[in-house]
């Protein structure tokens, strides 16, 4: 019966939503997951709920009138199931998470034994690699990551996304000539460049919203995002970085040809089976509002 009430729910907020695609982001959950819940619950009632093509979904009769009967009832649910598990949210255990090597050293950490600090009865586990562990084998609890985890079973929730710019120091810029204007593709695929793993290469959107994938000169390779910009700031390399770490006056700004750095999202990602999802999600609010109080008032 749980489960029904649970595919009861994706079912009316894909009606709400009007797609597939919006509901899995609503209910924070993959687009697959969502897909496979509603024929789960069509097949249980013996119903044909939606009509879906490649471009939109139709609600049939029979899914309108369930989801009249049904949707009130179900907020109903939610909202005296929130307010009771909200009430007894107890942030106490082991809580083993992992996070890239820069954001937990230059924030995420800090943030994380802060929220610690305020629980004592909660005993955290922070581990730092740039590696995308798995949440089962590897027995975590929570990750921070930058782009998807190989495990496609976890919840994703975006928390913030992360510009990034091609850089390079003023004597670099001068001694390879790339102050005369934009930078074409075979050029910077020419240039010596630092990589950090585990994107050994550099992802663009070009102006109709395209991605374009460029493999650049390994010059160096590293593991961390601090060593890279200390490399580029040798003046031997090119680089490309968050544009909120490159803050030095010395280093450029560099225009490619018809594209653009494409961003790169911070997502946290969990299962929600040792820990109450309630929790998980307390936690990470908790990150997405230190986020936020970080950033500049300009950008707020």
């Amino acid at each position: 019966m749980k489960r029904v009430l649970d595919d009861l729910q994706v079912f009316c907020t894909v009606v709400e939503e009007g797609s597939l695609k919006k509901a899995s982001e609503r209910l924070d959950i993959p687009h697959s997951t969502v897909s496979r819940r509603i024929e789960a619950l069509e097949n249980n009632l013996g119903l044909v709920l939606l009509h879906r093509t490649t471009r939109e979904v139709k609600v049939s009769v029979r899914g309108e009138e369930l989801y009249q009967n049904c949707a009130s009832l179900l907020d109903n649910i939610n909202q005296s199931i929130g307010f009771a598990v909200d009430s007894e949210i107890e942030f106490k255990g082991k809580l083993s998470v992992s996070m890239p090597v820069r954001a937990g050293i230059d924030f995420l950490g800090a943030w994380l034994i802060d929220f610690a600090a305020e629980h004592p009865e909660l005993q955290l586990d922070i581990s730092l690699s740039n590696s995308n562990k798995h949440l089962i084998k590897d027995e975590i609890d929570l990750a921070f990551r930058v782009g998807p985890l190989v495990d496609s079973s976890a919840i994703a929730l975006r928390l913030w996304d992360i510009p990034y710019v091609v850089c390079a120091h003023r004597s670099y810029v001068e001694r390879h000539s790339l102050s005369e204007g934009p930078i074409s593709t075979e050029k910077l695929e020419s240039l010596p460049a630092v990589i950090t793993r585990p994107a050994t290469q550099w992802r663009f959107i070009d102006n109709k919203q395209n991605e374009l994938t460029i493999t650049p000169y390994q010059g160096l390779i590293v593991d961390d995002l601090g060593l890279a910009y200390h490399a580029a700031m040798t003046g031997q390399y090119i680089a490309m970085l968050p544009s909120s770490m490159v803050q030095d006056e010395n280093m450029v700004f560099l225009s490619i040809e018809s594209l653009q750095p494409r961003k790169r999202d911070m997502y946290a990602y969990y299962l929600g089976r040792r820990h109450a999802q309630s929790q998980i999600k307390h936690i990470v609010n908790y990150i997405r509002e230190r986020y936020q109080q970080s950033l500049p008032t300009s950008r707020s």
